[in-house]
């Protein structure tokens, strides 16, 4: 489905910091203004003569002890604010997803099964169309018949009904879960259909095939181009099924290595909050700058009047705001690299393409204007796109299926975008917890996720697929805003 690492290129780093140019800007002008003002009231404690060098000498302790103190304050807090909440979700997320797996393989009945021992009971049934007139005749009805074919193998998954049904006669209870992965409704051979159920009790299983397939036919009979509909009984009995053998295995696999993994998340958790070196440098830094803003006031209070050199307290203030100003660039650095590196939220159209194995569709001009934004969307190698072409290739990319757009945050881009498809795709609420939005996607073969660069979270956006492979539909691909 994803892969968590994600490659990151020098070029996406250049282009956060370009994203975040404002931002950097602001800080590299207050910083400078604060380094300024500060050279400036420097050289005129310096001015006092001879007697002011106690005075410069107390003033750059302070300010020896103001910068370590500030920079183990940004340490901590970087621990605090970054660190310790991203390895917290990383718990929360590895946890999750422990617990999904282990309620899978504890509920499903699939997965219960014996792999060398599995029953099957199957039932194929033949499609007959008739023709009208001679020349319907002569042209053949393998058409109509291949398209009613194409609608039986659609009817799977049933309706909620239909599987309460299957439930009553297997004597299960209501709340029994994954119970469409016991049947399997697939085109053989052109104009057969064949269903089949995976049950261990082979009697039960005759039951529920018998079952759907008097269900699709008296739909088929209903819904389709009329049609005659033949039961040809195939092999029921057990089987060695080398495909669920792998799936056991897959799953077991997962759930260990998921289990390593909860572990180690818990255990970086625990020795972020343990962590307790920080704190006494914290206190000592602030021990030390509390002596040197004694000594500063004890030099000021002993100091006499002095003559004001403008000239030099200019050249004092120039220097101290130039190196004010590249304090300000380095946290601005820092900021717009650390906001786009954990953020956790979708950056550009480079990572989404790394990140998941789903097509990227389009991609929608930036609904926000920045500073830079074509050197921005250059070194991101973003192709260009607009509403229109990605509408266009949207159309294109489902076809002949039916698809819907869903999204967290940018249900406004997604309506926008189904206008310009005339309503051919709709839109839903979020499927994470809504369940009137996951009604509504049983009408649909498959989804398209619509994100938004800088504001889609990769754990909502990881929630989403995997509610939509849950409820079996396909995701056609992503379309990034």
């Amino acid at each position: 489905m994803t892969n968590n690492e994600t490659e990151i290129r020098f070029s996406d780093l250049l282009a956060m910091l370009l994203k975040a140019s404002k931002v950097i800007l602001c800080l590299v002008l207050a910083f400078g203004l604060i380094g300024g003002a500060y050279g400036a009231f420097s050289m005129l404690k310096a001015q006092r003569g001879e007697a002011q060098g106690t005075i410069e000498a107390a003033e750059s302790r302070v300010a020896l002890a103001e910068s370590n103190l500030s920079g183990i304050q940004n340490a901590l807090a970087f621990r605090r604010t970054v660190m310790i909440p991203r390895a917290e979700q990383k718990v929360d997320r590895v946890n999750l997803m422990t617990a999904q797996l282990r309620e899978y393989m504890d509920n499903s009945i699939y997965y219960s099964m014996n792999p060398f021992h599995r029953g099957a009971a199957r039932l194929r049934f033949a499609v007959e169309t008739e023709c009208a007139d001679e020349a319907g005749a002569q042209k053949g009805t393998e058409e109509p018949r291949a398209g009613i074919v194409v609608a039986y193998t659609q009817m799977c998954p049933f309706t909620a009904e239909t599987m309460d049904h299957v439930r009553t006669i297997l004597g299960l209870e209501t709340q029994t879960q994954y119970l469409e992965e016991l049947i399997s409704v697939k085109n053989v051979e052109d104009h057969f259909v064949e269903i089949c159920f995976f049950y261990d009790d082979l009697q039960y299983a005759e039951k529920v095939v018998e079952y759907l397939y008097q269900t699709m036919t008296a739909l088929g009979a209903e819904k389709l181009q009329k049609h005659n509909t033949t039961a040809l009984p195939v092999y029921t009995g057990y089987e060695v099924d080398w495909e669920m053998l792998e799936i056991h295995t897959a799953n077991e696999e997962s759930m260990a290595k998921a289990e390593d993994d909860l572990l180690e998340a818990i255990g970086a958790l625990t020795e972020l909050h343990n962590e307790t070196v920080g704190e006494q440098d914290l206190a000592n830094a602030s021990n030390a700058l509390a002596a040197a803003q004694s000594a500063l006031q004890r030099a000021q209070n002993n100091s006499g009047k002095i003559e004001v050199n403008v000239g030099s307290i200019a050249k004092r203030a120039t220097r101290y705001g130039v190196l004010g100003m590249a304090v300000g660039l380095f946290f601005g650095i820092c900021y717009a690299l650390a906001k786009g590196l954990f953020s956790g939220t979708i950056q550009n159209h480079n990572e989404v393409v790394h990140r998941y194995t789903f097509p990227v569709i389009g991609i929608l001009p930036r609904t926000k204007k920045v500073w830079f934004d074509k050197s921005i969307r250059k070194l991101e190698g973003e192709p260009p796109g607009s509403l229109e072409a990605t509408a266009q290739s949207l159309l294109s990319r489902i076809g002949e299926h039916s698809a819907c757009l869903i999204s967290t945050d940018c249900k406004a881009v997604s309506e926008r975008l189904s206008a310009f498809t005339d309503g051919k795709v709709k839109v839903i609420d979020s499927i994470i917890n809504n369940a009137e939005a996951i009604k509504d996607l049983s009408c649909f073969d498959g989804v398209v996720l619509v994100e938004e660069r800088g504001r889609s979270r990769v754990d909502l956006i990881d929630a989403e697929v995997m509610r939509a492979k849950a409820l079996n539909k396909e995701i056609f691909g992503i379309i990034l805003a």
